[in-house]
């Protein structure tokens, strides 16, 4: 009984997984190993009790899972306002990444080397870091080392200007991770972003929206409203 209930929590966990997978990607081949591991655990059963076993599962899922945000602040430490702060939930999020990681930068300073380094060391640990920037020009220095490590792991986009509006300006602040979690902030990744001014934002767990953020990026670089450089 031990370990059947053991098998049935990891038969679970892939299922869970498949689905996630499935509301990201939309493909259905993340449901086969589900499959064969149904099978092999339930002999008896046929093929259309096995689907109707899935089909239950995911609707069950689908109910119980709900989107979650959470509000991310920078302000002063006086401040005692309940909210994730904007410097710790981006390292967290930088550094539990383990597949893909989008990030926008209107401004980069040398306060978010440190945190670059992380970026580079993901990408050499096979983590697929899409780097989006306003004028490289303007963030070159602190960005040199970064370009140093371009791969098909780490790609680096830049915002390019428009003719008919020189003001216009790559000025979203994002970041997703896993394509799962998105922190959506007017912070810069800056000291006066991540500590001196008061910004606002949002981490969001939801891969629909994530999946829609990168969606809206990589359309933007079909269109060539992003060039990798």
């Amino acid at each position: 009984m031990w370990n059947s209930s053991i098998k049935i929590d990891y038969i679970a966990g892939l299922i869970a997984d498949a689905i996630d997978s499935y509301s990201v990607n939309g493909v259905n081949a993340s449901f086969t190993k589900v499959i064969i591991e149904l099978k092999e655990h339930f002999p008896n059963c046929s093929e259309e009790e096995i689907t109707d076993i899935i089909s239950l599962c995911t609707q069950l899922y689908s109910l119980k899972k709900t989107e979650r945000a959470d509000l991310v602040l920078t302000a002063p430490d006086s401040f005692r306002v309940k909210a994730l702060r904007t410097k710790e939930t981006l390292q967290k999020l930088i550094e539990d990444t383990e597949k893909s990681l989008t990030i926008t930068g209107y401004s980069i300073s040398d306060y978010f080397a440190e945190m670059l380094d992380v970026i580079i060391r993901k990408s050499q640990q096979g983590v697929y870091v899409r780097l989006y920037v306003n004028d490289m020009e303007k963030q070159k220095a602190t960005l040199e080392r970064l370009m140093a490590y371009k791969s098909r792991f780490l790609q680096v986009y830049e915002y390019q200007k428009q003719d008919d509006d020189k003001m216009a300006a790559l000025h979203a602040k994002l970041l997703v991770s896993d394509a799962k979690k998105s922190l959506v902030s007017s912070a810069n990744l800056s000291y006066h972003g991540m500590q001196g001014n008061v910004e606002m934002g949002f981490l969001i767990e939801s891969p629909e929206k994530a999946k829609q953020i990168e969606e809206i990026m990589k359309e933007m670089v079909r269109m060539k409203v992003f060039m990798r450089i």
